[in-house]
């Protein structure tokens, strides 16, 4: 898909603009060029500030992401692009006091998506590492060895392999709890959303004077959220 940028300007109408201004400059009066191409720019500009193009354009660029986090994600995302629809048919005056909610909710989502990419990236590891080795049977087969081995070099040699493993057993289960927690925190997050949605409708009906008593107090909600997140991506970098 291509970027608003790029939509805007190979827009028909844009294009139309674009050759009028040549076509003016060269036969009428050199001074119409940059008058049509500043008329160009401001049909340009106008495309790309299209809320539904940048929308739309935002989801296409979404790297997948695991099974088990993408199935959360898709819920999420569905409840952003619900809420957008259903502001998008809301007054003028509905639209502007429901900003912020609808601010909150994009930057949430985002937040959602680039952590969820930063933990497909664990469970990848975590997948790979636990289909490939058997570390627990590994370090039974040390600790049988050790207990029959009485040449102490051959000791040493096997007590660093049963370290090296529990130091790794330790990390493989440390990012285990992780990503536990990640996916339990997306299934709340996801039923959360469902339950903003609900709230967006309601207040749409309510009407632009009963939402503003509101808005507040969902806003400062879903912010909550996006900071609960950034301390989960901060214990991620510890892992």
């Amino acid at each position: 898909m291509r970027s608003p940028l790029l939509t805007a300007i190979f827009h028909s109408l844009n294009l139309i603009m674009l050759g009028l201004a040549a076509l003016a400059g060269l036969v009428s009066a050199w001074w119409l060029f940059p008058v049509g191409m500043l008329l160009w720019g401001l049909m340009v500009f106008n495309v790309t500030r299209d809320q539904a193009l940048r929308l739309n354009y935002t989801l296409q660029q979404r790297a997948p992401l695991a099974p088990r986090f993408q199935r959360y994600f898709d819920r999420i995302e569905r409840a952003q692009v619900s809420i957008f629809n259903t502001l998008a048919s809301a007054t003028p005056a509905l639209r502007r006091i429901m900003q912020p909610v609808r601010d909150a909710v994009d930057a949430l989502t985002q937040k959602v998506h680039a952590l969820c990419v930063r933990m497909t990236a664990l469970e990848n590891y975590r997948v790979v590492s636990q289909s490939h080795t058997d570390l627990s049977s590994d370090l039974q087969h040390i600790e049988a060895a050790l207990a029959r081995t009485e040449d102490s070099r051959v000791r040493r040699d096997y007590e660093e392999s049963r370290q090296a493993l529990q130091e790794r057993l330790a990390k493989l289960q440390a990012a285990a709890t992780q990503l536990d927690r990640v996916e339990a925190q997306l299934m709340a997050l996801a039923n959360a959303m469902d339950g903003v949605v609900t709230e967006v409708v309601r207040l749409q009906a309510a009407g632009a004077e009963s939402a503003a008593a509101f808005v507040p107090a969902l806003t400062t909600r879903l912010r909550q959220e996006t900071a609960q997140l950034d301390i989960f991506e901060q214990e991620a970098t510890r892992l």
